[in-house]
């Protein structure tokens, strides 16, 4: 084999294969309210720091495909998951398992949130979490 020969299987594979994942695109689930979650008014942030700590009891307790909304100061926020230690978590108290679960998770969060300024060099808060967990 030569050279242009290898290179024209190359280009031939790797459009085959761009063709094939157009093709088998993932489907999102049925609705997509169903990753939305409403927080309820009464239970909405009075204060930026309240605000944190919704944030991060959201990014604790959801995954990444769910999103908690909440009015804050007359504006729509959309908070989204990434650890999933509660997904079924909806807006309202947690239950005292899930409090157990996403305690140390929201501390290291917040802690995360509030020491990490522009140009200083913070480690990922995910392996940060499952350091101090392991």
């Amino acid at each position: 084999m030569n050279f242009k020969s290898i290179t024209a299987s190359w280009a031939i594979a790797l459009c085959l294969l761009g063709i094939f994942s157009l093709v088998k695109q993932p489907t999102l689930g049925e609705s997509a309210d169903e990753s939305v979650i409403k927080v309820p008014q009464e239970k909405a942030p009075k204060n930026e720091e309240q605000l944190s700590e919704l944030e991060a009891r959201v990014w604790c307790a959801l995954d990444g495909h769910q999103i908690a909304q909440v009015r804050f100061n007359g504006q729509l926020h959309s908070l989204q998951g990434a650890m999933a230690i509660a997904p079924e978590w909806d807006g309202n108290e947690l239950t005292e398992n899930q409090a157990k679960l996403i305690k140390p998770c929201i501390q290291q969060r917040l802690q995360h949130l509030t020491a990490n300024t522009p140009g200083q060099h913070q480690e990922e808060p995910v392996l940060a979490y499952l350091f101090t967990q392991i």
